[in-house]
This record gives C-alpha cells, structure tokens and sequence, in this order.
C-alpha cells in the first residue's frame, strides 16, 4: 500500500498527518490549511487494497497480463470519482454534503491507484452518539432528514448502500446531512454486487457476501438501526461485526409506537421492511401528529448514570502517537474501530492543537488534554429545494409545522364549568278563528227555531233578514229554501265522483305507472367487461340497461335471466348505468350505478433465471401499460407449500428453492390493475452454470474470438455473449458452441467478453488489452508418463526469451524460463491433475493473447511390472530414523505411524508379498502430496535402479519432504508414472 503523500494541486498549501484510520484499503488522515488553519479530513482509497491482490487476479487467469488488471483498478477508481460527483449533485439537493475536492494519482512504485477525497472536518452522527443523549425532537428530525435524503437519492437513479453514523453529518443548521460516498444505480441494481468497502454493522443481513443479491431495502435497514441506537442510548442491539439474521429485542427507551416503526424497518426479511423511505418518513410525521415531539432527553440523567457505571468497567484504554508529550494520555487505537478512531480525530485536531512538521510537510499532532473539546461546525451551501420532489418537501413542510406549533408540556387544560340550562318557556299558539259564518254559508238552509226573534243577523253573501214575528214570510223563506237542498245533494255527488276518480287515478298511479327495481348489482367487472344484475318483478321483456361513457357514447342490453352484459369496454374508463323501462311507466327504487373500469396492463415479458446462488431464481418482466406501485409473485413445487413475496419493481429474488424442483410462478399487481398476457411461467431450480477457462485466445485480423468449456456435468442448450468496449462496441450473440467470432474489431482498443449460461443470470468476463499480440497454437504437444512439453506460435518473440507460469491441482504458480525457441519440457508430471499455463514475455511485454492453456494430464494406470504390482505390495508409513541406511530391523512398533508432528520426517517401508525380478532398470519414483480439499500442496521425485530399491522383499523409501503445515493430508506414490501406493496421513503442531 502507498504512503500517504501532499498530492497537487488538491492538496497544496497543506500539512498532512499520519493516518488515523487504516481499514480494507482506506485510510483517513488528518490535515490543516497553513494559511488559515481549518480542519479537514483527507480519505485515502486505494486500488488495490494490497498488491496481493493483484498477484491474486493474475495468477487465477482473471486477467491475462499487469496492464489488463490496471485498466480494471482504474476503471474502479474512476467509478469512485464519479460517485463523488454524484455527491456532488446531490448536495444541491436535500439530505446530502459534498466533499471539497478529490483527486486520482498512480500509486508510486506499485500497480494501482489511490482516490484522494478532502473533506473540511465535521461532526458526526457517531460523536453524538457517544457523548450525549438524544432528546425526542432530535431523534425524530433524524429520522425525518434520513428519509427525505434517501428520498431524494432514489428519484435522483441511486441507492445508498453505506449509511451508517460514520457518514451522517450535523450541519450549523442542527440538519442531518450524508457526506461520502456509497452510491449504486438503481437500474442496474440487478447486476451489481456490494463492494467491501461498503460493509459494515449497519448492512442488511441478507448480503451475506460480495455476491449476494441486493435490494432496494438495504438503506431502510441501516437507517432503523440507526434509529435504534438513538432510542437505545446510542448502543446497537449486537456485537458481532455483522448484522444478525435473526430478531432483536426492541430499543429500551422507545414507546411501543416508535418501537414498531424502528423494528419493521430492521426486519430480517426486507419484504417485511418499510419499502420506501418517505413511506418511513410518513410514519414519524403520524407519530409526531399523535405524540408530538417534545426536546426532552429520550434517556433521562439517572438512566444514563446507571448506563455509564454499568459499561465503565469495559472502557477501553488508548494511546496517542509517539510524538505526544509526557502528559498525554494513554489512547489505545485498534484498527476495525472506526468509532474510537473518530474520537481521536476530534480530540487531536482542535483550535489549540499543537503539532510539529517536517520537511516533507507531515504533521504529527500532540494532543493537550487540559483543552477542551471543539467542534468545527460546517456552513453548507444553500439547497435547491427546486429540485427536491413535492412528496419530500410535503413530508418536511409537514414536520417542521408540527414541531413549530407543539404545545407546551405539561399542557393545563381548564376545569369544566356547569352552566345551568333554564326551563323552556311555554309558549302560546293563537289557534285559527274558526269562521262560522264561512260554515254557515256552505249550509243551505235553517230551521226556524235557530233564527232568534226580534234580532238582525246580517251575513256574508247578504241574505234577506227573516223576522220572527212574521209569519207569511216565514213561509216564504221555507219555500225558497226546497232548491237549496236540492244544490247540496248534487254538490255532494259530485265532490263523491271526483273523489272516487282522485283514488282510482292515484291507484293506477302506484300500481300501474309507478315500477319498482328492488337492486342491481355490478359483477365481473374487468378492463373491457362487466354483468349487471337487475332484482325486479317487473316482467323482463319491457327492461334494459343502458351503458353510458362520459362522452355521451351508450351502449343497451336486455335484461335475461336477470342479468344485462356489456362487452368491449375501455379500460380506466368511467361508466354509468341506467335501468329502462318500455311504455307508460316510470321506474323506481335503485336505478342507476357508476362505476369505473380497472386499469389494463400487459406482460410482455416474463422469465425466470437462476440467481447467484443455488436455490434461487432472478424473475424478471415488461410491461406494456401502467405501472403498478407493488407487485406479488406467488409460487410452488409439487411437494412445497405455496410462497408469496411482494415487491417493488421489475425484478425479484426468489430464495429457498429446491434444486431439481419445478416451480409455477404467477405474477400480479398487488392493486387493483388488470392484467394480461404472460402471467405465468414455469422454472427448475437449478445449480449455478457458468463458463469454465474463459479466454479471449485471438484478436487479429478485424475478428475477436473467445472460447470457454462447459462446466463438469453440465448441459447448456445456448450461451449468451456480449462484446464490448468503451468505445461504443456492443454486440451480442446467442450460441450453442462454446466459441464466439466477432467480426469488425479494431485491434487498436480494448475489449470485454462476457458470457452467460441459459437460464444464468451469472456470467464470466474476460479482458482484451489494446494492441494486443496473439499467440497461436498453444499446445501440450508431446506427453509421457513423466513428462510433457508445450510449444507455441507467435510472430513477435520477446527480448530474453518466454516465461511459463503453471499450477496443477489449484497448488501454487511456478515457472519455466524458455530463453529461445517456442518449447518447453516439464517433468515431474502429476498423473490425472489439471495444469494451467500461461504464457508471457520476459521482459514483460503485455497484451498477449491466446496465452492460457488448460491440460489435464492422463490418469495413472496401476502398477504392475517387474513381477510385482499395486495388490501385492504393502506400504506402511513411519518415522524416519535419525541416520541412513536404516533397514526395517531399525524400527520398533511404535515408529509406523501416519501422525507427524512439524518438522518430522516420514517414510515408507515395502513388503513384497510375491517374487520379482532384479532388473538394473532405471526407477523414476514421484510422491504427490495434496491437502483434504484435493489442491496439490508438494510433488517431489527421487530416481533408483529397481533393484537397489529392494532387498529380500523389502523397501525402505524416504518421502523427500512432507508439509510444514498442521493438516490433513494425502500421499500418493507413482513408480514410473504407474500408481503404486495412496496413504492418507496428519501433520499436527
């Protein structure tokens, strides 16, 4: 790894010190401006983390020279660089804070880069964490600026995959703010995997390692448990370095409402989890609208007291740096502790740090223990809010009105008071006068005896004025009052007549006119369908239903057998219906409904692939259509119960399949949208298939070609494979062979290979350098029992000859120098092993390819020659003695063992059970050691006349060497290439 150095121009007019931190490749150091003496922070990533690792990915063939690997690091350090600019854009936005600068250089004296970033220094989630409790109001604007961070992140195209209160800023204006990097596209969230660099306690436990499947719920994840640790006094529920896949106790001091909030976002399964962080965000805002959101301390100051005592005992010790002064105390600084490691950034860099610099312009700090602690706040550039979507801003606008208008607490509320309500006061109704006279009128005649004597009564319609005493006229009233009578009879039949037609026309009105529908009822309602059900009793032959859109366009169905159906209707449309009825008559009761067709989307595509480890399926599909917001996959073997898993998205992970079953898979939006086309599918769990010994073996002549093997017992109907390169090459082809030609390439550019498997959706890659030279005819041309020799082609022969790099049985890369011709000869061959070669120049002329030869060499027949064979030889292990030419007289019972301590010696003594000859042959004895995973760790080879190897039917053979290393063991023996003995044995400490 490099040494940390003031890099320009980023770092110019700067003092730097030794790093602070130094983990998986990246470390922090500590830096001052000498101008104005701010603080900053400069992160240092390296590509490599360690130069082994490049020797790792040439030796395993990943990459077939020093300058391929290079382009790979520096494409990695230029993936950083643009996450840096991503931060960048963000920090405009809400939730985020840029660095200040950043800067790519070449790693001095190694293969690799580093990625310098500088950041001033600020205060951390973490540091608040560990020096105080947070109150509720604090926790909750937490929560709230996290959500609207990943919020934003997610409309912006990227996934934040390393939250943790490392990486969480607090801003002058008491905000939460993420500053560093930790970005993966999400449309390409499918193929990606979760860099080392981005694991910590905070990743979800699902992604168990690098090839684990990522979702979109790893971010909610990390920000429950951070959440957690707020409501918990700063501490995590674990003390593993990784997430448990199991359930934790809830946090101690949260109410069971926060309580559930922060466990369904830490759920081990992430379909359980919050899906979206503003639907998170949404949550708090109701907590706070029932709770509100007061700035007490979550953990009160005896609660923490006890916390403190408790975990005093356990406090760690620590050690500055040499350079401190006598009166420095003692700061122990473990390298996987970034929280302890933070701490000492922030009590070596203050406003009264004193250090000293060298030459070079590197700081050592001397930390001062009688001064306080100071925190450089940051002043973060005004955010766009713009730019930020309406549903965050709502979410925040909400929050920050909420906790604007909290009530004081305690809030004193007043008693009530008893109002007494008073008796009603009567009231007088004046009744209508009765208008007698108006009575009178209507009667069409009096009797004598009402008329009083000697008295006028004068009436209303002006009647003659009848006098007692008066008898002719008396009379003559009696006689005018006959036709009077008469009047009131016809007046009478006439109102019983009209009466009598009123009841008649109201009844013919209610049951003739008037028609009842009991209900109707809507049925089957799809994107182009739908039933009406009409309850009546009303004969069907005078009823329809009308169908009605909004543009006035109706369509009309009789009613049959109580139903009316209408066909072809438009999707997402509104509809209403009316029931009519022929004749002279008016319908009544529930005649009409409204009602909307759903939304119709169509399954293009729909496929399942195997996913990155066994038992697993990738199902993928288009759509033609609206979205919906959540999907859910249902599926099931013959001998499983069905499974269900809800998702968001066009791409889900299916785990715990069976390898061998066959699966029905149904795909369905979870709201109400009617689908159609391809729903369902059928896929076999399989194991995972992928190219063996992927080369790119020429790119000459406008054509690339790349070759592969299958793997081991494996059958693949089809390959897929794409070329491509920077400069806008892409092409893929589909192919059963394991070969593949592209046509128009420009030897002048580099490219990649990649090719996957039917029904895979892992692939291998394969990296052709620019102006690389092809090597032709790369083969293992001659072999034997004990040895074989390469040869090849090539038009350029390297300054100094060839170099032969080779592994059998996965064991250690050795090499061959060939300094002229293009052959090689190897011996000490080991029977039925698998040897990998490459070729490569010298002087270490790169680009060359169809350099990498795969060979197993033949399996070994048993011995039998010489008048002996395997059958009739019997091999016992034991110590060697401690001198030469011991014979068997030499060992006791106690010697024949097949245990060894390190640092022994271990032979073989031989017993023939039958007569042989005494040939003067020469024997060429190979003893091949391997460890228990089968990976060759030692051949060595002696050579001896056959019959010096034996006397009056015994052997005494000496294994040149044995492994150093404690471990289980096996040891074969070949004379003459022939397999003549196997022992397995032990090497203990």
């Amino acid at each position: 790894m490099s040494e940390p150095k003031l890099i320009s121009p980023m770092l110019d007019n700067f003092a730097m010190g030794d790093p602070i931190s130094d983990r998986n490749g990246v470390r922090c150091c500590p830096a001052m401006e000498k101008d104005t003496d701010n603080r900053y922070i400069v992160k240092i990533i390296s590509n490599p983390p360690t130069q082994t690792q490049l020797e790792a990915l040439l030796l395993s063939g990943a990459y077939s020279d020093k300058e391929s690997a290079l382009a790979y690091y520096k494409a990695i350090s230029d993936d950083i660089a643009e996450e840096v600019n991503t931060l960048q854009k963000l920090s405009r936005l809400e939730g985020f804070i840029a660095f200040n600068d950043h800067q790519i250089v070449p790693i001095d004296g190694d293969a690799g880069y580093d990625v310098y970033l500088l950041s001033e220094y600020r205060n951390t989630l973490e540091q608040a964490f560990r020096h105080s409790s947070m109150t509720h109001l604090t926790a909750l604007n937490l929560g709230l600026d996290l959500c609207a961070a990943l919020a934003v992140c997610r409309q912006s195209g990227y996934l934040y995959v390393d939250l943790k209160p490392d990486n969480i800023y607090l801003t002058a204006e008491n905000t939460y703010r993420i500053g560093d990097i930790g970005f993966l596209k999400l449309n390409s969230l499918k193929y990606a995997s979760l860099p080392d660099r981005y694991r910590s306690q905070y990743t979800a436990p699902e992604i168990t390692d690098a090839y684990s499947s990522l979702n979109t719920t790893v971010d909610i994840y990390a920000l429950g448990l951070i959440l957690y640790r707020a409501f918990n006094n700063g501490a995590l529920p674990f003390h593993s370095e990784e997430s448990p896949t199991g359930e934790f106790p809830p946090p101690a001091y949260a109410d069971y409402e926060m309580a559930e909030i922060i466990m369904k976002a830490c759920n081990p399964d992430p379909a359980a989890r919050w899906q979206d962080p503003i639907e998170m965000g949404q949550a708090l805002i109701s907590y706070m609208q029932r709770n509100g959101a007061h700035d007490t301390p979550i953990v009160t100051e005896s609660e923490a007291a006890v916390t403190d005592t408790e975990s005093e005992e356990h406090a760690p010790k620590y050690i500055a740096n040499d350079d401190a002064n006598e009166d420095t105390p003692e700061i122990e600084v473990t390298e996987n502790d970034d929280a302890i490691q933070e701490e000492i950034v922030e009590e070596t860099i203050t406003e009264e740090s004193i250090y000293e610099e060298d030459n070079e312009g590197n700081l050592t700090f001397i930390v001062d223990e009688s001064e306080d602690e100071t925190a450089l706040e940051h002043d973060p550039e005004d955010i766009d809010y713009k730019e930020v979507s309406d549903e965050v801003s709502d979410m925040l606008n909400v929050a920050d009105d909420l906790i604007a208008h909290q009530a004081p607490d305690p809030v004193v509320q007043p008693e009530p008071i008893d109002v007494p309500i008073p008796e009603p006061i009567p009231v007088e109704v004046e009744e209508e006068e009765s208008t007698q006279e108006d009575e009178e009128e209507d009667i069409p005649c009096q009797s004598d005896e009402e008329i009083p004597a000697d008295d006028e009564t004068e009436h209303n319609n002006d009647e003659e004025i009848i006098q007692d005493d008066d008898s002719e006229e008396i009379d003559e009233i009696d006689e005018d009052q006959k036709p009077r009578k008469s009047k009131w009879l016809v007046n009478a039949i006439l109102i019983l007549a009209a009466v009598a037609v009123i009841v008649a026309a109201f009844f013919c009105y209610k049951n003739f006119y008037l028609q009842p529908i009991e209900s109707i009822i809507l049925e089957d309602i799809d994107a182009g369908n739908i039933t009406v059900l009409v309850s009546s009793q009303i004969s069907e032959e005078k009823l329809s239903v009308i169908c009605c859109d909004t543009y006035g366009n109706q369509l009309t169905s009789p009613v049959k057998n109580g139903k009316a159906t209408f066909t072809d209707l438009s999707p997402n449309s509104a509809y209403t219906i009316k029931v009519v009825i022929t004749g002279f008559h008016k319908l009544t009761g529930d005649t009409s409904a409204a009602f909307t067709t759903p939304t119709q989307t169509n399954i293009v595509q729909l496929q399942a692939v195997t996913g990155s480890e066994e038992g697993s399926a990738v199902v993928s599909f288009t759509i033609d259509g609206p979205d919906a917001n959540e999907w859910k996959i249902t599926y099931k073997s013959e001998n499983e119960t069905e499974k269900e898993v809800t998702f968001s998205g066009h791409m889900a992970t299916l785990t715990g399949l069976t390898v061998g079953s066959v699966y029905d898979i149904t795909l369905a939006p979870v709201e109400d949208i009617l689908t159609t086309g391809t729903t369902q599918i059928t896929h076999t769990a399989s194991k995972i298939v992928k190219p063996v010994n992927l080369a790119i073996t020429s790119c000459k002549d406008g054509a690339l070609t790349a070759t592969w093997m299958v793997p081991e017992g494996a059958t693949v109907e089809s390959w897929t494979v794409r070329c491509y390169n920077e400069a806008g090459f892409d092409e893929t082809k589909v192919v059963e062979e394991t070969t593949a030609v592209f046509e128009g390439i420009d030897v002048a550019s580099a490219y990649t290979v990649e090719v996957t498997a039917a029904g895979m959706s892992v692939n291998e890659r394969a990296f052709a350098p620019a102006n690389s030279i092809t090597v032709d005819n790369f083969k293992v041309s001659e072999t034997n029992a004990n040895t074989l020799t390469l040869s090849w082609e090539c038009k350029v022969t390297p300054e100094g000859g060839w170099l032969i790099l080779y592994s059998v049985g996965g064991s250690t890369a050795q090499e061959i120098s060939c300094e002229t011709g293009n052959a090689v000869t190897l011996d000490k061959v080991v029977p039925g092993a698998k040897y990998v070669f490459t070729l490569q120049a010298a002087d270490g002329t790169s680009g060359l390819l169809g350099n990498t030869l795969h060979f197993t060499a033949p399996a070994a027949k048993d011995f039998s020659d010489y008048g002996l064979s395997k059958d009739t030889m019997e091999f016992k292990m034991c110590k060697t003695p401690s001198f030469k030419g011991w014979d068997r007289w030499d060992l006791s019972s106690d010697d024949y063992t097949t245990e060894f301590t390190v640092g022994t010696n271990a032979s073989f003594l031989i017993h023939a059970s039958k007569g042989y000859s005494t040939s003067s042959d020469e024997i060429n004895i190979l003893f091949v050691i391997c460890d228990e995973n089968g990976t060759v760790v030692n051949t060595s080879s002696v050579s001896s006349p056959w019959r010096k190897l034996w006397y009056r039917n015994y052997c005494e053979l000496d294994v040149p060497t044995i492994p150093q290393a404690p471990g289980k063991y096996k040891i074969s023996v070949y004379f003459n290439g022939a397999l003549a003995n196997e022992q397995n044995f032990t090497v203990t400490d």
